[in-house]
C-alpha cells in the first residue's frame, strides 16, 4: 500500500509539474532572464509580450511553417530589446506578416545571442493589430531602389512591392531551396535574398522575373527584398559561363571585387580542404577553408561558405580531401571595430574571398586522414613536395604510392 501511494503522489507531482502555465514575462524581464554565457539558454520556456519595432524579412515558408524575423520591446517604437529569430507566424499574418506595432506574445527560451535576448522558431500569438493599411505596387528595378534608399538604414517598408527586372548575375541556391540574386539599375544594385521560387523552376542570368514583398535598406547600404517570392515570366538566351580556376586564381578574381560584390558568373574552383568551418547540423550544408597546396596549411584566405551537400558528401568533408565547388564569388568584407573602453570586444578586419554558396563535388576523399589513421606516420618535405612515410612506405597526400 505505501508503495502504491508513493507511486501516485509522484505521478500526481509530475502531472501538476507538465500542467503549469508558462510564465508571462515583459521584454525588460527577458533581457535580466537572458543567461550570462554567449549561446546559452534559460531551461525552461516563457512567453515573452511586447510590441513589433522593426521587421527584418518577409514571411517565408521552410518545412510547412511560415516565419518571419523581427524586433520587438515594450514601447512602440523602433527600440530593438529582443530579436526574434524565423519566428512562427499565427494563419492570420501568413500572407502578408507581422506589421511595426503589432501587440505580439512569443513563446520560447531566451537565448543569449550576442549579448541579445533571442527567442528562436518559437510560436506567435497577435494580441492587437496595428492600424496599418499595407498597399501592393508594380515597380521596376529603379524605382524600388528609389523607394527603398528613402527608408532609414535598417527598415523595412509598410507596403509591399512587386519588382520587376532581370537577373544580373547567376542565381545562388542555399541548403534550403532559397534563392539570391542581383538586379540591376545602371551601376546600381538591387538584391533578392533568400526568396522562395516554385518548385523545378531554374533561374539564370538574364532571366525576366518579378520579386515580392517589403523592402528593406539592408544596412543603408543596399535595398533588397529577403524572405519575399519570386515568379518566373520570361527564360533568358544568356549562356551559362563557368571558369575552371585554382584557389589562388579565385582569390585574386574576388578580391579584385568591390567590397562586398560578387561575380556575375559562376566560377568552379578546385583544391583541396584545408580546415573544416561549419558542418549544418541537418548535414545540408557545409562551410570550409580551401588551399592548393596541403604543405601550406592553416590557410584562411579562402572559404567555400555555406555550400549545399547531401549527408553522404557531408560525412567526407574532412581536411585533404580534393573537391570542386561551383559558385559565384564574393569578396567579404567587415570593418575593423575599435572600442576603447571595452577592448574585449575589438575586432580585425576581414577582407575575405568566398563563395556565394556553392555545389559540391568531391573528387578524392580526405587521404592525408587515410594514410595517418592507421599507423604512426612521418611528414616531410622532399623536393618540394609533402611526404607521408608509414611502416616505410611512402605517400603523397592524395594517398597515392611513391616508388
Amino acid at each position: 500500500m505505501k508503495k502504491l501511494f508513493t507511486f501516485a503522489a509522484m505521478l500526481f507531482a509530475a502531472m501538476a509539474l507538465n500542467a503549469q502555465e508558462v510564465e508571462t514575462i515583459t521584454c525588460a524581464k527577458a533581457v535580466e532572464l537572458m543567461p550570462a554565457q554567449k549561446d546559452a539558454e534559460t531551461e525552461v520556456e516563457y512567453t515573452v509580450v511586447g510590441y513589433v519595432t522593426k521587421l527584418l524579412s518577409n514571411p517565408s515558408e521552410k518545412n510547412g511553417v511560415v516565419q518571419q524575423r523581427f524586433w520587438m520591446d515594450d514601447n512602440k517604437g523602433s527600440a530593438e530589446t529582443v530579436n526574434c529569430y524565423w519566428c512562427n507566424l499565427p494563419e492570420e499574418a501568413v500572407e502578408n506578416g507581422l506589421n511595426v506595432g503589432d501587440k505580439i506574445a512569443v513563446t520560447g527560451k531566451i537565448i543569449n545571442y550576442n549579448n541579445k535576448p533571442e527567442l528562436k522558431n518559437a510560436p506567435i500569438v497577435i494580441l492587437e493589430s496595428a492600424s496599418v493599411v499595407v498597399e501592393t505596387y508594380d515597380v521596376n528595378v529603379c524605382e524600388a531602389i528609389e523607394e527603398g534608399s528613402s527608408l532609414n538604414a535598417g527598415d523595412m517598408s509598410t507596403d509591399i512591392f512587386r519588382v520587376h527586372g532581370r537577373l544580373k548575375g547567376a542565381d545562388n541556391v542555399n541548403s534550403s531551396g532559397k534563392h539570391t540574386f542581383d538586379m540591376a539599375c545602371g551601376e546600381d544594385i538591387f538584391q533578392a535574398y533568400n526568396c522562395a521560387v516554385a518548385e523545378g523552376v531554374e533561374l539564370g542570368k538574364g532571366d525576366s522575373v518579378i520579386v515580392t514583398g517589403k523592402l528593406l535598406y539592408y544596412n543603408g547600404e543596399k535595398v533588397e527584398i529577403s524572405g519575399g517570392t519570386v515568379e518566373l515570366i520570361e527564360k533568358s538566351q544568356v549562356e551559362v559561363v563557368i571558369t575552371d580556376v585554382t584557389v589562388a586564381e579565385a582569390i585574386a578574381v574576388a578580391l579584385a571585387l568591390e567590397k562586398g560584390a560578387s561575380t556575375e558568373d559562376l566560377y568552379a574552383v578546385t583544391g583541396y580542404i584545408d580546415s573544416v568551418a561549419f558542418v549544418h547540423t541537418e548535414k545540408t550544408s557545409v562551410s570550409f577553408y580551401m588551399t592548393d597546396d596541403m604543405s601550406n596549411r592553416r590557410s584562411f584566405d579562402f572559404e567555400a561558405y555555406s555550400v549545399k551537400c547531401t549527408p553522404e558528401q557531408c560525412a567526407l568533408v574532412k581536411a585533404g580531401a580534393k573537391v570542386k565547388v561551383t559558385a559565384t564569388l564574393k569578396r567579404y568584407y567587415k570593418a575593423a571595430i575599435v572600442d576603447q573602453e571595452n577592448p574585449e570586444n575589438n575586432k580585425p578586419e576581414i577582407d575575405l574571398a568566398e563563395t556565394n554558396g556553392g555545389s559540391l563535388e568531391i573528387l578524392i576523399e580526405s587521404a592525408v586522414e587515410n594514410v595517418t589513421n592507421q599507423a604512426k606516420t612521418v611528414k616531410r618535405i622532399e623536393n618540394g613536395q609533402v611526404v607521408f612515410i608509414r611502416d616505410g612506405v611512402r605517400f603523397n597526400v592524395l594517398g597515392t604510392e611513391i616508388r
